[in-house]
């Protein structure tokens, strides 16, 4: 608990504002209470989150809502990571552009990693009930930033209350209890089957008008005798040219529920290791089709050299159009002029 609070006083004298940087990841970070005193973020869960990033050896800064609201996200980061805490907090600062650069960032090709308030955070709507009457008002939130078109149903009350600590005895942690989740192996075969994570008060994904599109459920509440067994705890879907990959428990963070201590446990961090790995993960060969039109945009790695291609009948035969191209970002736009416009466009990469 020791280690914690240094990593936690650490963190704090950290957050200042600065110049953003390209890096793997960026982790969402409005913990300081001086500039953001209405801030979303839970600190422990972004401490948790930023040790664990580091030891995958990926390369990562904090960013907050100036930097949202102003800056063109993909042209830093390849994944932002929205954690856990009260995504309330975040509507409070991140503005209509800042939404839009969110957006934007996903449908361009980033990655987007919500945990907890961060997958409320882009939920077309949320409900949300937290105290143990389970009779009692059901809040119902319009969310603007409508990245997912579905509803985050939570707390689950009658497993855990938001208000309560009676289930665990951990007072100074009410909300709090460990949870089991069952993983798709066939989505994720490289996860154990059955993993223990802390719940926070998170939700249940409900689908929009009650049908699943392209979401794929990744895991799964098991808690039997309770309203949240067998329903959605963890799941990705595309958008646009991104992806998005939401969790409703914390892997990253977990309460050891004799001594009313969190604790970082190898089990479920190794899950969240996988889920990162995996929604990180660049193909061996990009080879990516675009709409015809005067402006394409390429997924890339920084570093490696690559080629676009075109083709005049629909992808039967192709020859190199322009210079190759060295990427210095990860993506990569290209003007096309009018007289090409009816070509086909691909990028390839060069062995």
């Amino acid at each position: 608990m020791k280690t914690l609070s240094i990593l936690l006083i650490t963190l704090c004298l950290t957050t200042s504002a600065h110049a953003l940087n390209v890096r793997d990841i960026a982790i969402y970070n409005d913990t300081n209470e001086t500039q953001w005193p209405e801030g979303g973020a839970w600190l422990p869960l972004v401490t948790a989150t930023q040790v664990l990033v580091n030891a995958l050896g990926y390369s990562l800064e904090y960013i907050d809502a100036d930097d949202v609201n102003n800056n063109d996200l993909g042209e830093y980061y390849r994944m932002i990571i929205f954690p856990g805490g009260w995504a309330g907090g975040y509507n409070e600062y991140i503005n209509q552009t800042g939404y839009q650069n969110i957006r934007d960032f996903i449908s361009e090709g980033g990655t987007y990693l919500g945990m907890c308030a961060g997958s409320f955070f882009i939920s077309d709507k949320v409900l949300w009930r937290e105290n143990t009457d389970a009779d009692s008002l059901q809040n119902v939130y319009d969310y603007p930033l409508d990245i997912w078109p579905g509803i985050s149903d939570g707390a689950i009350i009658d497993f855990q209350p938001w208000d309560s600590f009676a289930e665990t005895g951990c007072s100074s942690y009410p909300g709090a209890r460990m949870v089991d989740i069952t993983l798709d192996q066939t989505l994720m075969p490289e996860a154990n089957p059955s993993v223990s994570v802390l719940y926070y008060g998170g939700p249940i994904y409900r689908p929009p008008n009650g049908k699943w599109t392209n979401e794929k459920v990744i895991a799964r509440y098991d808690m039997p005798g309770f309203s949240g067994h067998e329903e959605p705890a963890m799941m990705l879907f595309p958008y646009g040219s991104g992806r998005v990959f939401l969790s409703a428990v914390h892997p990253e963070l977990s309460l050891n529920e004799s001594s009313c201590l969190l604790y970082y446990d190898i089990t479920a961090r190794t899950l969240l290791a996988q889920i990162i790995a995996r929604i990180m993960a660049e193909p061996e060969a990009v080879e990516t089709q675009i709409e015809m039109g005067r402006t394409l945009r390429f997924e890339t790695v920084l570093g490696l050299k690559y080629e676009i291609e075109s083709s005049a009948d629909a992808g039967d035969t192709w020859q190199s159009y322009g210079d190759p191209i060295e990427a210095d970002s990860f993506k990569h736009i290209a003007k096309i002029p009018p007289a090409d416009a009816a070509l086909e466009f691909r990028i390839t990469l060069i062995q």
